[in-house]
């Protein structure tokens, strides 16, 4: 296998470290993929639900988490599906009070020369 795909819970104990085994193992995972050189893939559900944990759980404020997505789109080592896309969908989750998954959208029909349709009158304004 060349690739390997990674979960909710083994990016938040990468980010959060807050239990020590778990990220140990995913730190050797990451050794391991890099010494065999295997993607470790990042779904695009991985991400939305990352923000998701990290906000309604753990409380963690929304530029910590822009901060946290944008540190797993720059590690070299991951192969985040749809990365461009998160990449823009994070500025406009930065700079607004929409949903991620709503920023995501814009940022997807921006980038694919797409129309938005949407009857949701924030996300109107924005497209």
């Amino acid at each position: 296998m060349n690739a390997v795909i990674i979960d909710t819970n083994g990016i938040l104990g990468l980010l959060l470290d807050d239990i020590p085994q778990q990220a140990d193992k995913v730190e050797q995972l990451i050794k391991k993929s890099k010494r065999d050189q295997r993607k470790i893939i990042i779904p695009e559900a991985v991400v939305f639900e990352i923000n998701f944990i990290l906000n309604k759980y753990y409380k963690v404020q929304k530029k910590e988490i822009i901060e946290k997505l944008k540190s797993l789109l720059a590690t070299s080592y991951f192969f985040v599906e749809s990365k461009d896309i998160f990449s823009q969908a994070l500025l406009h989750y930065d700079a607004n009070n929409i949903s991620l998954v709503d920023c995501f959208l814009i940022a997807k029909a921006k980038l694919g020369n797409a129309e938005l349709f949407t009857f949701d009158k924030k996300l109107q304004k924005l497209k």
